[in-house]
């Protein structure tokens, strides 16, 4: 098994479905590359580095739940 270092390049795909897969997806159109079929969303990122496919993935997840939460709140507000 080889080794990875910091400096490879690295990559990391998220499926996930959702009901609002449509509303996640356009909130994070600056965040990553997706796919969208349905409620199916699938969110690919891609680094030269693994330290900046870290950081990459931690924007991405704090965006999608910071889009749930939005959802969420125009959801009880109704």
């Amino acid at each position: 098994m080889t080794t990875q270092r910091k400096s490879d390049t690295s990559s990391i795909i998220l499926r996930a479905t959702h009901q609002d897969a449509e509303s996640i997806c356009a909130g994070m159109v600056t965040e990553s590359e997706f796919s969208l079929s349905g409620e199916n969303m699938e969110f690919t990122l891609s680094s030269r580095s693994i330290s900046d496919l870290r950081a990459r993935w931690n924007s991405l997840l704090r965006g999608i739940v910071a889009s749930e939460q939005a959802l969420k709140a125009i959801r009880d507000s109704r």
